[in-house]
């Protein structure tokens, strides 16, 4: 019984980590440090749409974290070990981390991706007349 409730306890934990829809694509990951002046880097840029992997560590032994609320993405930093979380940012914008313990911050610059649209030659005229081969 203990075995089925640790396992349960296991599979949550993994699977409320994981985004809340499917990403298709590359995942971007991002490596932040926590140190005495804070996180490094303080500043992460990342495209709308992408998953992203967190992994997350401290070169202090004071107890940290990183919590980017706006995402329910909850994450221990302790020294020595690799903490790993992902999360999917919808929207462009700017989505704040931070640590109320060690009260260290930081930003996630989310930014829209560009698509460009694709057009092909022969559909984009309306007029015929515009372009006709030439007889030989």
């Amino acid at each position: 019984m203990k075995f089925i409730v640790f396992s349960l306890l296991i599979s949550f934990q993994v699977q409320a980590q994981k985004p809340t829809r499917e990403v298709s694509g590359p995942t971007r990951e991002v490596s932040i440090i926590v140190t005495r002046e804070g996180y490094y880097p303080k500043t992460v840029s990342v495209f709308e749409g992408e998953k992203i992997k967190f992994y997350v560590t401290s070169t202090i032994e004071e107890p940290n974290c990183l919590i980017v609320e706006a995402h329910k993405v909850f994450m221990a930093a302790n020294k020595g070990k690799v903490t790993e979380g992902e999360t999917v940012f919808e929207k462009a914008g700017e989505y704040a981390f931070y640590c109320p313990s060690s009260k260290n911050d930081g930003k996630i610059v989310v930014l829209k991706k560009f698509v460009p649209k694709r057009e092909v030659a022969s559909e984009k005229s309306t007029d015929p007349s515009l372009w006709t081969p030439k007889e030989y």
